[in-house]
């Protein structure tokens, strides 16, 4: 017989489920679809969501001072928000955007340029 429990478990050190607020969902979305945001970096599938997840604070060690930290302007209170922010990020979501308003345009006026020789 086996007892259901509402934690992780001893090899998890007991994690409990983390409450899901809409700012935790939001990150967990941004995180499964990481593909999408970087094209020439591969990422393996994801899992699906489970209960359990925890949020942390990576806190840099003192010789990464200068090389890979993020200055107090550029930290945000989320994940959302640091990609957001994030110039390269936002230059590629705006031309990916661009680039397929373009597709949708010219299938329309495709479309309509069949409909008319339809016509006569």
């Amino acid at each position: 017989k086996r007892v259901i429990t509402n934690d992780a478990g001893s090899n998890w050190f007991n994690m409990k489920p983390a409450a899901m607020t809409e700012d935790l969902k939001k990150d967990i979305a941004l995180i499964r679809s990481r593909n999408y945001l970087d094209p020439k970096r591969f990422y393996k599938s994801s899992d699906p969501t489970g209960k359990f997840v925890q949020v942390g604070t990576v806190i840099e060690g003192p010789t990464e001072f200068f090389s890979s930290r993020l200055t107090k302007k550029q930290r945000r209170g989320n994940l959302v928000d640091e990609i957001m922010a994030d110039p390269a990020s936002a230059d590629y979501a705006k031309n990916k955007y661009k680039r397929m308003q373009q597709e949708q345009t010219a299938k329309s006026l495709q479309r309509r340029r069949g409909r008319r020789g339809a016509r006569k």
